[in-house]
């Protein structure tokens, strides 16, 4: 394989050039002989179909990196990527599944320095599992260890809002707020960053803080379009915080805007 083009393909997808990446993959591994090789970049080839929401070409070519893998450590990470895209499909339960067989088939292995890489971000991927299945106490078990990682800034965000839906639910709300700010502060975006306004919001509301509850609405009602949280919900929360502030006006808007 050629490792510079291999490693510029990669430049290219963690940059947001995907369809770049995808094309200079794709000529790497028409041009590989070597199986183990040859798998490796059809693996990667599945991650950036993963990234383009093309989830069934990625199921292909992982598939097809399977049946070409030889019996090596490969197989080690091409089940982490089956896992991964299990999770995007949004079946967390398979994806755990994979996670705790690779911890268990594999646990020597992931003992070696050089797989500490792949053992960490199975320990984070198993918490966020564990999270969206909402095992909310066995999630952060699985998470806080991860806070000693050094990890990208997409990976710190992530885990600090996992962990901060974990405390909220498991009733340590000034620890949730605390991780759920740091994720928003280090650049949570997405429908994740809309469920961490709301949940800042129910905690702002517990604490009788109405102003700053309201603001956390208003902005998921702005940004409803990017969560998964129903416009109709976060309308009611909005109405009945108006209405705790005395902003007649304001929750009868929210009400109406509830029904409609």
């Amino acid at each position: 394989m050629d490792t510079d083009r291999f490693e510029h393909a990669i430049a290219l997808r963690d940059t947001g050039r995907v369809e770049e990446a995808m094309h200079e993959l794709a000529t790497l591994t028409e041009s590989t002989p070597e199986p183990e090789e040859k798998a490796t970049l059809l693996a990667n080839e599945s991650t950036c179909l993963v990234i383009l929401g093309r989830h069934q070409e990625a199921r292909r070519q992982l598939n097809l990196a399977r049946l070409i893998a030889p019996r090596t450590q490969i197989h080690l990470y091409l089940d982490f990527a089956d896992a991964g895209l299990h999770s995007d499909e949004g079946q967390w339960d398979k994806a755990l599944g994979i996670l705790d067989h690779l911890l268990k088939d594999y646990k020597e292995l992931l003992l070696l320095a050089e797989h500490r890489g792949l053992s960490e971000r199975i320990q984070l991927f198993r918490g966020t599992a564990l999270r969206a299945l909402a095992r909310f106490r066995e999630a952060r078990t699985a998470l806080e260890p991860c806070l000693r990682f050094q990890l990208s800034g997409d990976d710190e965000q992530h885990l600090l809002y996992n962990l901060g839906v974990c405390y909220e639910n498991l009733g340590e709300r000034e620890r949730g707020k605390e991780a759920l700010l740091g994720a928003l502060k280090k650049g949570l975006k997405g429908s994740d960053a809309v469920s961490a306004h709301y949940y800042l919001g129910t905690i702002y509301s517990d604490e009788r803080a109405y102003a700053k509850a309201l603001m956390e609405y208003e902005w998921c009602l702005a940004h409803v379009e990017e969560g998964q949280i129903p416009k109709k919900h976060i309308c009611e929360w909005l109405a009945g915080t108006a209405r705790t502030l005395g902003m007649t006006e304001d929750a009868e808007r929210y009400e109406r805007l509830a029904s409609g």
